[in-house]
């Protein structure tokens, strides 16, 4: 039973008792009691009843906790040297570049400048109908030639069979084949930023030499199976090598069928690892589509899709975005300016059944949002100047945002300076996210100042950490 339900009752047992009892002697005694007996019997019993329930069980709980703290000394000792001390953190990765394709926008300047002067957001599709033959409400990216993704996709299947995975019938949708194509536009962008971070580092000495190691952890979407994860990895693997990266420069893909973490888990272990590996380049990649018949069809049967009759419902979306970083402390090539930090992320996941509407915990936004400002230091706490979420339209997210973001960082204009790219460029995963985190790169990058990044769109997954510029004395170390 939650606390809070526990204190309701026995408050009102209490004066239940209470007056139940008085009411009882009274009866018996066939008088009239005069007021001050009504106020002492009615209120102040059961007010200080219950004030010496809460301060017997302060005192019970102070006389049980000294003999078990007596009877541990070797425990209490290393316990409060571990409270005293504090928690040692990664160093900040650094965000070499970002790129993305949105319906906002086809780069994140793009999408920021959209989404500042309200311009970007969904359209009814001519394409995607409802059930009563309505458009239905998306964020579509145009300009994908499907036909043309399918051809190449199933002539290289042909040629390198996948696990778990028949080329015939071919084993992807349409929408997957979006996802695919707006992925490979954002994979060729990362990776020219790559190899000019490279060149211009003094790593490739000309374009005809070994690019430098790099990682590549791309997200596929969550409805994908285990072997369509790893069908899209090794594709995605073959179009960089195609533009010109040695197979022995990219290193080892995760193991197939292992869970996707969430962008923020992801890029925390990411941070978590780079000390003790040798430095590279790494590139967080998304890519996802909801605009296919299936996946419409799979949210209205689960009366999850947004109606006039469903608001709360989810407006599907489609895109890709990425991020290129470095590892902590690399040095920035003299003729480019300073990378963006990227630091640690506070993560956290609600209980089963708390992503469903109005039973979300809204609090833990605004303790993960406090772990991140924390963890960013003081500076960028006060410097915050613009927050970038992955929230969509739905009511009870972008309360959550904005409850958050009030509660944070009173002096920002909420209407303004709070941007949900959920909101303006429909759902798809990951990748609204790692949207988000693009758009706040390009904003710290533009302005100097320092973002807070949110994420709320999962049912259940939390997340917050903030993006900004170096601090004047890693300009100068550089």
């Amino acid at each position: 039973m939650r606390p809070w339900l526990r204190r309701c009752l026995l408050t009102v047992s209490v004066f239940a008792l209470c007056w139940t009892g008085a009411i009882a002697y009274w009866r018996d005694s066939t008088r009239m009691p005069a007021p001050g007996e009504l106020a002492g019997a009615m209120l102040a019993l059961p007010l200080a009843l219950l004030l010496i329930l809460w301060l017997g069980k302060k005192l019970l709980l102070r006389l049980l906790a000294g003999p078990a703290l007596a009877a541990a000394p070797g425990l209490a000792a290393p316990l409060q040297a571990e409270a005293a001390a504090p928690p040692v953190l990664p160093a900040p990765l650094q965000i070499v570049a970002a790129t993305l394709r949105m319906p906002g926008g086809a780069t994140p300047a793009e999408l920021l400048a959209a989404m500042r002067s309200r311009q970007a957001r969904p359209a009814l599709d001519d394409e995607l109908l409802d059930e009563d033959g309505y458009p239905l409400l998306c964020g579509r990216v145009e300009g994908i030639d499907e036909e043309a993704q399918q051809q190449l996709l199933a002539a290289w299947l042909r040629e390198h069979p996948q696990a778990g995975l028949a080329s015939d019938p071919f084993p992807f949708n349409p929408e997957d084949l979006r996802a695919l194509a707006l992925g490979a536009d954002v994979l060729a962008d990362l990776l020219d930023e790559a190899l000019q971070h490279a060149l211009s580092a003094g790593t490739a000495a000309s374009p005809a030499s070994a690019p430098p190691m790099l990682r590549l952890h791309p997200l596929m979407p969550a409805s994908w199976s285990a072997a369509q994860r790893q069908a899209g990895d090794a594709w995605l693997r073959h179009l960089a090598r195609e533009q010109g990266w040695p197979a022995q420069t990219l290193l080892p893909a995760d193991e197939p069928g292992t869970r996707q973490p969430a962008p923020f888990a992801l890029l925390n272990q990411l941070a978590v690892h780079a000390p003790t590996q040798p430095p590279c380049l790494a590139i967080v990649l998304a890519c996802d589509s909801g605009l296919g018949e299936l996946r419409v069809h799979a949210l209205s049967s689960q009366g999850k899709l947004f109606s006039a009759s469903q608001a709360n419902g989810q407006i599907p979306g489609e895109g890709a975005a990425g991020l290129l970083l470095a590892s902590p402390g690399a040095a920035a090539p003299l003729d480019e300016p300073a990378p963006v930090l990227l630091h640690r992320a506070a993560t956290g996941e609600l209980p089963q059944g708390a992503g469903q509407q109005g039973k979300a915990d809204k609090s833990m936004l605004a303790d993960l949002g406090r772990q991140a400002l924390a963890a960013a230091g003081d500076e960028a706490a006060a410097g915050i100047a613009l927050v970038s979420a992955d929230t969509d339209q739905r009511a009870n997210r972008m309360l959550e945002l904005m409850q958050c973001a009030g509660a944070l960082l009173p002096q920002l204009d909420l209407g303004e300076q709070v941007l949900g790219v959920g909101a303006a460029c429909g759902q798809c995963g990951a990748v609204t996210t790692l949207a988000a985190l693009a758009m706040a790169r390009q904003a710290a990058a533009d302005d100097g100042t320092h973002v807070l990044c949110l994420s709320n769109l999962d049912p259940l997954q939390r997340g917050a950490l903030v993006i900004g510029p170096p601090a004047e004395n890693s300009h100068s170390a550089t």
